[in-house]
Order: structure tokens, then sequence, then C-alpha cells
């Protein structure tokens, strides 16, 4: 008789679990997909079923996902299957393709859904339309950046997000952007910072002793235009000409723009002073040894790196982006500047001269940083159940 009341008792408390789907695409080094990561390692899986679906799987940080974690995917990569029921959709307007298959593998037994990306996952998510609460997540400012809309038939992504209980996005000025880009959502859009897991951030600073011998600016990033990291080379430029010998810049991150990237620094001379490491898992000893973090991005709507350098006390500098400009707080965190590259130079060289300065934000950042408790991301999300 033991097993059979411990099995009925078992799923008495099983059903009353709240089951959660999350879906997005492959879990390569982007913010939002280590964002998603670090959501996920904080669940308490006592109170809930979790399930992470990869429209394709894969991913440099595929080996992280929890293994309480269920993990499914729709398709095994990008099979003929895929494509085809893909271009129907977009092409003929036929999602039967899509949806068939999504509901063969994903099915609809869930309390929440959350597409946790723009563009495919919540393409999938409006298709599959499945009986629970619903939300989407916004990682970006889509109204400069909207580089999602292709994945959508004309007028179909409006349609998409109005399906959806509730948007969520990582920043209020992200927030501004989205309304301002998609005037007739209906939906109520709600702000959710990242969380900041700065004992994680801390242990992985520990791996490794990194002492660098000059003042360094370190910059964390996927080689994109987005990032524009080729103000991080002119700038390297500008200050080699003014003869001074005891600054490097260290890039970490990988991308379609790195052989350019590399070839503007040799031909600016600057191979000597800008260091590509290439993507790492581990950036964080890099960055907590540097003098000075520097992003120079055209736009953000979080930035998660910025933050992840604030928990470790490093001095930061930025372009004035939707993210930053909410995380700084107009220079009381960290310095802001203009996009241009004067402004850029006139922002570091403060930093590089002015040690109480640097001492200073040092001392801002982390205050900052422990601001996105992953604790206070858990909570909202599961107020989405109300």
């Amino acid at each position: 008789t033991f097993p059979i009341f411990y099995s009925r008792f078992y799923y008495i408390s099983y059903s009353q679990m709240k089951r959660i789907l999350f879906i997005t695409g492959q879990l390569n080094g982007g913010g939002a997909e280590r964002v998603l990561l670090d959501i996920l390692h904080h669940f308490d899986y006592n109170n809930y079923d979790v399930t992470l679906c990869q429209i394709i799987p894969g991913g440099t940080l595929a080996d992280e996902i929890p293994t309480k974690v269920k993990h499914i995917s729709v398709w095994k990569g990008y099979t003929l299957g895929y494509k085809l029921a893909y271009r129907i959709s977009n092409w003929l307007g036929i999602d039967y393709f899509l949806r068939r298959k999504l509901k063969s593998v994903i099915g609809d037994k869930y309390d929440l859904v959350i597409s946790f990306l723009e563009g495919m996952p919540l393409k999938m998510h409006a298709i599959l339309n499945p009986d629970a609460i619903n939300v989407s997540w916004v990682h970006c400012d889509l109204l400069r950046d909207p580089y999602e809309a292709k994945q959508f038939r004309t007028g179909e992504e409006v349609l998409s997000y109005n399906k959806m209980d509730k948007i969520i996005c990582v920043s209020p000025l992200a927030k501004d952007a989205f309304i301002q880009r998609f005037k007739n959502i209906q939906t109520p859009v709600d702000v959710i910072y990242n969380p900041i897991d700065i004992e994680k951030i801390t242990s992985l600073a520990s791996k490794e002793d990194i002492k660098y011998d000059k003042f360094t600016i370190v910059t964390v990033g996927r080689l994109c235009h987005q990032k524009c990291m080729d103000r991080i080379i002119r700038l390297a430029s500008k200050f080699k000409l003014e003869g001074r010998s005891n600054i490097q810049f260290i890039i970490i991150g990988d991308g379609v723009l790195r052989t350019d990237l590399e070839e503007l620094a040799n031909e600016m001379n600057v191979n000597d002073i800008v260091k590509f490491m290439g993507f790492m898992r581990n950036p964080f000893p890099y960055v907590k040894s540097a003098n000075l973090f520097l992003s120079c991005s055209g736009f953000e709507g979080f930035s998660l790196v910025i933050c992840e350098a604030m928990s470790l006390g490093v001095p930061i500098v930025s372009t004035r982006t939707a993210g930053p400009i909410e995380i700084l707080e107009d220079n009381k965190y960290g310095l802001l500047c203009n996009h241009d590259d004067a402004s850029i130079y006139q922002a570091v060289k403060r930093m590089i001269e002015n040690n109480e300065l640097g001492n200073f934000y040092s001392r801002q950042a982390r205050n900052r940083a422990m601001r996105f408790n992953p604790t206070e991301t858990i909570a909202a999300i599961e107020n989405l159940f109300k």
C-alpha cells in the first residue's frame, strides 16, 4: 500500500506545481541567453515544473541548462522541413505546418508560456497560441534596431504581440522605444530588470588571476554593427598618437565583423595595444582586473555586460543608449557620453587622468549592481501568474 499511497501523494503534489514553458532559440553567448540561464538557475523547482523549448537546439551555452529543467527542441537543426514550413508561413501566410510541428512537440498543457526573445520565439509562440498566460520578453531597443522585422509577414508581428497577455521589457527606455515602434499594441507592457547574480560572477572572476601591466580598458560583446567596436580602435589610435604607451584595450567577443576590425586595427597601427581575445565562456577574470569597462554600443536595451562589470567594482564609461542611461542614472553610477569619437575620448581620458574619479565610480558600481538581485526578477516572474 505504501507505493500506491506515495505515488498518489506525488501525483497530487506534482499536479499542483505551476508549469512554465520558455521558448527560445539557440543558446549562444548573447546577453539574453545568459539572462535566461540565470533565471532558470534561480527557480524553486519544488513549486515549478519548467520546460525549455529551443526552436533549434544547441549553442555555446546549452550545456549550462539546469538538470531540473525539461529540455525539448522543435527541430533537430535547420532542416529542410523547418525551412519549408517557415517559408510557407512567411511567403504564403500559411501557418499550418509550423503549428502542427509545434503542437506535436510542445503540446499546450502549461500555466505560463514565455517567449524569451523577439523575432522567431515570439512568432512560434503566437502560432502555437497555447491556452495559458502568455508573455513575451523584449531585450533590446526595437525602435532603433528593428532586426527581427524580416522574420514576420506584414502586420504579423503586431498581431503576435496582441496575442500576449503581457509584454516585458528589460528597462523603461526599452519600453518607451517598444511603444513608439508598435503604436497599435493593445497588450500591457511592463518592465522587469535583468538579474545580476553577483555571487556567481564573483566566483567566476576568481577562477583566474589576471595581471595587467598597463591601464587596461576592457569591453565585452558581439563583434557586430550594433556594438560599434570600430570606435574603440579609433580611440586607441588617438591615444597612441598622443604618445600614451601605458594604455591597452581588451576586446572580448566574436562575430561577423572580427576580420574587418582586426584589419582596421592593423591599418591604424594599434594592434600592439588592441587585443582581440575572441569569445570567452568566462570573461570575468579579465573584466575584474581591468581599470575601466567601456561600452560604445549604438543601441542597447539593458546591457547585461555593464551590470556584470559593475558587480566586480569596475568603473564604467558608456555611450548614451537606452539601457546604460537607465543603469548609470545620469552619471551617478558611471560616465555617460555621446556617440561621437570626441565625446568618447573625453570621457575615457577623464577616467585615465583622475584616479579619485575611478575609485568613486568603482564604489558606486558595486552599490548599483545590488539593485538587480535575481530574487526580485524571480518574484516578478511569479507575479505573472496573478
